[in-house]
């Protein structure tokens, strides 16, 4: 019929609501807002970016019951009196750890529950290698996920999130605006021509925000030790600010580069920034 469907955020519809709620009340705002020369809108999702979704959101919800695993072995051996280091190469070795702690004889009972819980541990790192392989293999196949990866601090699970969620980044007008989407940028409480900026928004998807912090960080480990391309401007910024800053301020400059990527559909070229 000639329709083109568009999605509007719905904080952006709330604003035109004149009474209570009802379907009439929400329609008529939800058509007001659409006629605003201004209004942002949604660019939805292909079938291949849901597909990907899928397989991010299961990888997510096994690390969150990993997490919960091990701290259910880490607060049932804190009863008995053994604090259990943190970090999964001492989960692994449980029981070998367990061995060396001599002082202390577990009841059998006990063991056992800790012999299912850490078969839930490892099983669980199976299911997430098993996603990782499945979100590493969609990437090999997707051209503007290769491409992404030719930056430095940016990994599969950063590039096929971002194509996940913003696919080519043309609905963004340049690097900023993509940078703001995602939260990286300072809020603003100005008034009366003084400005005054805040810590960062927030906004945006905090998973893929803190992918990209996570990337920065991996760049910041390796800091003057393999002559990157952002070396001398982190070196000087880390002269003035503190690491997290230094992160954060990392990620912004990855997510603009990462949209001029996307956009130009030509690879990262390593020249000092």
């Amino acid at each position: 019929m000639g329709h083109q469907a568009k999605l509007i955020p719905p904080q952006y519809v709330k604003p035109y609501v004149k009474t209570n709620k009802n379907d009439f009340v929400d329609a008529e705002a939800i058509a007001e807002a659409s006629t605003r020369p201004n209004m942002r809108f949604v660019q939805p999702k292909m079938e291949e970016q849901q597909i990907i979704a899928v397989c991010h959101r299961v990888r997510s919800g096994y690390v969150t019951e990993r997490t919960a695993v091990m701290s259910r072995i880490g607060a049932t051996l804190l009863e008995f009196g053994l604090s259990l280091p943190t970090g999964h190469a001492k989960m692994r070795q449980l029981f070998s750890w367990l061995a060396e702690q001599r002082h202390v004889e577990l009841p059998p009972l006990l063991m056992r529950e800790l012999e299912l819980m850490h078969r839930d541990y490892l099983h669980l790192n199976e299911r997430i290698a098993e996603q990782d392989k499945k979100i590493k293999e969609w990437g090999k196949q997707n051209e503007l996920c290769e491409l992404l990866k030719s930056i430095p601090g940016v990994g599969d699970m950063v590039a096929t999130s971002l194509v996940m969620e913003v696919g080519s980044g043309t609905q963004f007008k340049n690097g900023r605006e993509m940078a703001a989407w995602l939260g990286l940028v300072p809020a603003q409480y100005s008034t009366g021509g003084k400005q005054k900026l805040l810590g960062i928004s927030k906004r945006g998807n905090k998973a893929l925000r803190c992918l990209f912090v996570h990337g920065a960080r991996a760049v910041m480990s390796r800091l003057g030790k393999n002559n990157g391309p952002y070396d001398a401007w982190l070196i000087k910024l880390r002269c003035s600010k503190p690491f997290n800053v230094a992160c954060v301020a990392l990620a912004n400059k990855l997510a603009r580069i990462a949209w001029a990527v996307l956009t130009s559909k030509t690879p990262f070229r390593r020249t000092v920034l």
